[in-house]
């Protein structure tokens, strides 16, 4: 992984500092594709209570709120100072204290602890390729048996993603930070497994709304939703493969995986 010194960092720490100060996303769009991740990995993790939560990449603390209710203690890392201030001061305006956000990258998390769900919310993609089997082997050795991992991140078959970046570069590269790069759903299942999870499954959640909170910032609420219904319909068809954005959920077994 990258040195917490690398330029890299500060300059994503820039990107969504202003991304988060300018707030360049529709906030009911940035909303339902919370609520819709919140949905999917409680129906996934198939229990009442999630337990302990470390969530890597939290943002802006939003999709940790969501989980507080359902989880016994969660924890939020993320290297924008922004962002973690403003989860900080929404956690206390909620009244909410069973969250605790950290800003840092993630090469100075300390791995000292063990959790029943980790989190990985739009940030694998944001690593470089080489780091990620490694963070994956140190997650499944830091979640309690049968623990759950979850991600989302955008799909490198995505036609909508090829489309947009093609005719409309510009407009794409203003809303994606310098390191971005999509991910292979079968690549990451198969690195899953290598780093000891038990099963895993992979689905597709996106495939206009998270461009259409983007895009259309500061647009009518219809659309959204609109949005949202059109995602519905194309993920639960055989053209979900081509989504914009999937997800994977891994159960771990019984004990550590590393040697």
């Amino acid at each position: 992984m990258l040195d917490s010194r690398h330029p890299l960092h500060r300059t994503e720490a820039e990107f969504f500092d202003d991304l988060y100060n300018e707030q360049r996303y529709h906030p009911l769009g940035w909303r339902l594709r919370l609520q819709r991740d919140l949905a999917s990995l409680l129906r996934y993790a198939g229990a009442a209570r999630l337990g302990r939560v470390l969530s890597l990449g939290c943002g802006d603390g939003q999709f940790e709120l969501m989980l507080a209710p359902y989880a016994e203690e969660v924890i939020g890392i993320d290297l924008s100072p922004q962002a973690i201030q403003r989860a900080t001061q929404s956690a206390r305006q909620a009244g909410v204290d069973n969250v605790r956000f950290y800003c840092m990258p993630l090469e100075e998390f300390a791995w000292q602890e063990t959790y029943d769900v980790v989190v990985c919310l739009a940030f694998l993609h944001h690593l470089p390729a080489e780091a990620v089997p490694p963070l994956l082997n140190r997650i499944a050795c830091h979640l309690t048996p049968n623990g759950i991992f979850y991600s989302l991140d955008p799909n490198r078959n995505a036609i909508l993603r090829h489309i947009v970046r093609a005719l409309f570069p510009d407009f794409y590269h203003r809303f994606h930070s310098p390191d971005e790069r999509e991910l292979d759903p079968s690549e990451l299942r198969w690195q899953l497994l290598q780093a000891g999870f038990a099963s895993v499954h992979i689905g597709y959640s996106d495939l206009v709304l998270i461009p259409m909170l983007f895009a259309l910032a500061h647009g009518p609420a219809w659309v959204m939703h609109v949005a949202q219904a059109i995602d519905r319909l194309w993920c639960h068809s055989p053209l979900a493969p081509w989504a914009s954005g999937f997800f994977a959920v891994a159960r771990k077994g019984g004990a550590c995986p590393l040697r």
